[in-house]
């Protein structure tokens, strides 16, 4: 039973504080931005709101299905600190009216961690117990069936509570598929109803919407960011809007849950938008995804509605293929993990990335450029064979990305990468209009030129002539490459190995391959691979994911800086089925 004078918020964090290795430090994170808030003097926490919240989901909703169907819902300490922070916190209005601060709530944890009632919890309160006359509520996911993973056990809750169930009607459609439920009731004499719509593609605008509340489930899955962007701008009229969004990671660096989970982690970093309010259960840096602290760790319900024996059966099986394993981490550790079927694991490659490759004037180098597509993304890769602190080799890559300004808001988008702050930075060039432009490319390979002592530009036999025979008049050699398994396998078994061997640049360890270039680990993390009857293997960009342009070029390049280096191809296949087969 819910306490009115007790602050729920206070208990977890008080948990988490007295016990902080237990926590992953995004709840630390949370717990500590919480305090904070504590101290300001222009926002306020409202004990009794917070608990009017909680007292209503413990009190009229039971548990729809599953071992615990019937039973009332109690929530345990972690999901009431997440209810009440979005009802608790409060702050005057324009009008001098106290309301809402949070009106985006973002929840991200493992599989069977009570996501849906999480989700839902706020949807039936929204309907019967927060008082709101004529309020419009939403429900958006990938597609239908999926939003009926959320619909269905809200109708349940609803059918089965006989507070609840009075001036209610559920709209249903084939296999009892909840398409909107309305709750109509009377008030002084005036009739209102409270709706919750179900969304499809079809109904995807904005068009005649005023939502009071949007509940965004399963967002790893969703590609396309329209419906939620639409979702969002209707709420402008709303004078207490709330967005409920709840996920588990993914397996898609494009994917909407993924641009949403780097805002929301920016918002935890920084404390920069008040309007949101994060709850992130994910691994700390440097995990080991086979340590059962970490599985406990970031499954906050383990041991209620996750078992150890559970995660012991997925973790056999995700170590059988990589596959599993993908579907083992997003789902179960809650950590975004690239494509399941690309070649390389993305904490494997973002060892390679650096703040700094240091002075590189006058240092020999070799060229690699791919410009079979000028409408979209082009790279001019840069190998220097260098020496470690210890002679050793080292491969240093600089690149240089060019790409169309036509469009380039909406690639951001879909891909969730910020091309034009990395224009800032200096690794990527827009090329005004709609398609790469060659003379920018040449004007950078001329500096290129000057600037360092190129011994070779290595190329896509598909790009244009009429570049390589500017290039050839520097008296620069040049070479094709081809992008097929007998040409690309040397230089990409040669990467793999880069990547396994240590060498030690200004006293820290680093991989034997490094770059300052964080497209280089997009498009290297994006590559899938074909191989011939040989074995022999080449990134493909048809079936690839994403752009691997970047990757591609080095590729090329390495085909002659792998010789340059002195490194010896002898016996690799083996060291390469030792390590990874």
């Amino acid at each position: 039973m819910i306490d009115f004078e007790t602050n729920y918020a206070d208990i977890f964090a008080k948990e988490v504080e007295r016990k902080p290795k237990q926590y992953p430090d995004t709840v630390i994170a949370m717990v500590k931005r919480y305090r904070k808030w504590q101290k300001r003097k222009d926002i306020w926490f409202d004990v009794e709101k917070a608990n009017a919240m909680l007292y209503f989901t413990e009190t009229f909703l039971k548990h729809a299905k599953g071992k615990w169907a019937g039973q009332p819902l109690i929530l345990e300490s972690w999901q009431r600190f997440f209810f009440a922070n979005i009802y608790g916190w409060q702050k005057y209005n324009d009008e001098g009216k106290a309301v809402r601060v949070i009106r985006t709530a973002y929840m991200q944890v493992p599989k069977k961690n009570g996501k849906t009632i999480m989700g839902g919890s706020p949807v039936i309160y929204g309907m019967y117990g927060e008082g709101v006359k004529g309020a419009d509520i939403y429900i958006s996911a990938n597609t239908f069936e999926q939003c009926q993973n959320a619909a269905i056990p809200i109708g349940l809750t609803i059918e089965n509570s006989p507070d609840l169930r009075p001036g209610t009607r559920i709209y249903k459609g084939k296999e009892d598929a909840v398409r909107s439920i309305k709750y109509t009731f009377v008030e002084d004499g005036i009739k209102f109803a409270n709706t919750l719509k179900i969304l499809t593609k079809d109904n995807a605008g904005n068009e005649g919407k005023n939502p009071y509340i949007n509940y965004f489930d399963e967002v790893h899955a969703q590609m396309d960011r329209e419906q939620y962007d639409n979702l969002r701008s209707a709420q402008i009229a709303q004078e207490e809007p709330l967005n409920i969004i709840t996920s588990t990671a993914g397996k898609q660096s494009g994917s909407l849950g993924a641009q949403i989970y780097t805002y929301a982690k920016e918002v935890l970093k920084n404390d920069n938008d008040d309007s949101w309010f994060a709850m992130i259960y994910e691994p700390n840096k440097k995990y080991d995804w086979e340590d059962r602290k970490v599985w406990q760790m970031v499954n906050p319900n383990i041991g209620v509605s996750v078992s150890m024996e559970f995660l012991e059966n997925a973790f056999k099986e995700a170590k059988n293929n990589s596959f599993n394993r993908a579907e083992f981490m997003s789902k179960h550790l809650d950590v975004f993990v690239n494509y399941a079927e690309t070649y390389f694991e993305l904490d494997q490659l973002e060892k390679v990335l650096v703040d700094d490759l240091g002075d590189l004037e006058g240092m020999t180098c070799v060229i690699g450029v791919d410009l079979s597509r000028r409408t979209d993304l082009t790279c001019v890769d840069i190998n220097f064979p260098t020496f470690d602190d210890e002679g050793d080799p080292l491969l240093k890559v600089k690149q240089m990305y060019f790409i169309p300004e036509f469009g380039i808001e909406e690639k951001e988008q879909q891909r969730n990468v910020p091309y034009r702050e990395l224009v800032k930075k200096g690794y990527v060039t827009l090329c005004p209009g709609k398609t790469v432009d060659e003379d920018m490319v040449d004007e950078y390979v001329q500096w290129v030129f000057e600037t360092y002592d190129l011994r070779q530009i290595n190329y896509d036999p598909a790009m244009a002539e009429k570049l390589i025979e500017k290039w050839e008049m520097l008296g620069i050699d040049t070479a094709e490459v081809p992008q097929y398994p007998t040409h690309m396998n040397e230089p990409f078994d040669n990467f793999e190995i880069l990547l396994l061997q240590e060498r030690i640049l200004n006293g820290q360890p680093v991989p034997a391959v490094i770059t300052d270039n964080p497209l280089f680990v997009f498009c290297a993390s994006n590559a899938k691979v074909v191989a011939n009857i040989n074995n022999q293997k080449t990134p493909s960009k048809r079936k690839s994911p994403e752009h691997i342009d970047g990757f591609v070029a080095f590729l090329i390049a390495n085909k002659e800086t792998m010789r340059m280096m002195g490194e010896s191809m002898n016996g690799l296949d083996d060291l390469i089925n030792d390590i990874y087969r």
